[in-house]
């Protein structure tokens, strides 16, 4: 299912605790060295995932469905932005795609070299695989609603935690892959945003595959949808709360703090979002969200045939929407009127298709560019 062009590397400078196999080395760019097609994996998510947009930074009412004073939606403040997976219309030949594709990525340092992969491309590598795990992990456990309880299925070990994948011989949870390769090797915060936890508080699942020619304008385009979010930063009581994840990486990324994190947030806030982080007041990194990223909250599963999982086509100012349930759930059906109405908005106030643009000061190609959400 993976179309290798040549060969792959794994991992990341030195570190003492990674096994020598995923020592990254020391070329970065992906011209340098052999690369890995993941058109497979673009092809699935862009079947799988809503593309939500841009955040308005504007907290939602809370919403009571029709007919009852029940809730079965998601009622959180963030629940409007960060793209969303259709596990709910997931049929038996996209579950079993998705598996074959996790098992591809996961054995394929068996059967290629790894020594011979530039930097970037083995960071492609541990985003993909992370995220293809994430999703597979929740589409085998579905329906679910918070992730932070959820058990990795068939384990008695949290999601993030449990030892799910094998790659060189070597046992790995997903904490395993973020934290201890990926966080541990490079030096460079915007490698936090490439990393989907399955939740909506978390970095964004894209609609196309990390590619190791293409990864920092990716990572700087999630890095910048994230932080210009409600679920990013946001001010409280005359405190900037942020996200817990920054406090996670703090050891890693921002040794001097408060400093090191509010350089950061600033470089990717733009209008609202800077002039809080220009603010000032103390920062507070506690904001949690770990309701699941889907689009009906886990509530229940579709009740029809799911067929054709192409969740949409933007025609002037509509997303059409196919390839749904026999009735499509109301919790869906709000979440997409919501996306539907703020595109026309942003239509016609002549912003659709906004990106965040920050300079960059370098000379690779590669890590230059626009900041769009995807």
């Amino acid at each position: 299912m993976i179309e290798l062009i040549t060969a792959l590397a794994l991992a990341t400078s030195p570190a003492s605790d990674v096994p020598p196999a995923f020592v990254r080395p020391e070329t970065s760019t992906s011209h340098q060295g052999p690369t890995v097609d993941y058109s497979t994996w673009t092809a699935l998510l862009r079947d799988i995932v809503l593309d939500v947009g841009l955040s308005d930074r504007q907290a939602p009412q809370r919403v009571v469905l029709t007919g009852t004073r029940i809730n079965t939606g998601n009622d959180s403040r963030y629940r409007f932005e960060g793209n969303r997976v259709a596990y709910h219309l997931m049929s038996d030949e996209y579950q079993a795609a998705i598996s074959e594709y996790r098992r591809d990525l996961e054995t394929l340092p068996d059967r290629v070299d790894f020594t011979r992969m530039s930097s970037d491309e083995q960071l492609a590598y541990w985003l993909n695989l992370h995220n293809v795990a994430v999703i597979e992990q929740i589409m085998l456990a579905y329906p679910v609603v918070r992730l932070n309880r959820l058990n990795a299925p068939g384990t008695n070990e949290r999601l993030y935690d449990a030892k799910i994948l094998t790659v060189a011989g070597q046992n790995l949870s997903l904490n395993d892959i973020r934290l201890g390769i990926v966080y541990s090797q490079w030096d460079d915060p915007r490698v936090m945003y490439g990393f989907h936890n399955g939740s909506i508080g978390g970095p964004n699942i894209r609609r196309s595959a990390f590619t190791g020619s293409d990864v920092w304008r990716q990572l700087e385009s999630n890095a910048a949808e994230f932080i210009n979010s409600l679920r990013g930063i946001e001010i409280d009581r005359d405190e900037l709360e942020i996200s817990h994840l920054y406090a996670e990486a703090r050891e890693y990324f921002f040794p001097d703090w408060p400093n090191d994190i509010r350089s950061h947030l600033r470089a990717f806030a733009v209008d609202t979002a800077a002039d809080e982080v220009n603010d000032g007041g103390p920062i507070d990194a506690d904001v949690e969200e770990w309701g699941v990223a889907d689009l009906i909250n886990g509530s229940r599963r579709c009740t029809g045939g799911a067929g054709d999982l192409q969740l949409q086509t933007y025609i002037g100012d509509h997303v059409r929407t196919s390839g749904s349930c026999a009735n499509m759930p109301a919790n869906a059906q709000i979440l997409v009127n919501h996306v539907i109405e703020r595109r026309r908005e942003l239509i016609r106030n002549g912003a659709y298709g906004r990106v965040y643009v920050r300079d960059v000061p370098t000379n690779d190609p590669d890590e230059a560019g626009d900041t769009s959400g995807e």
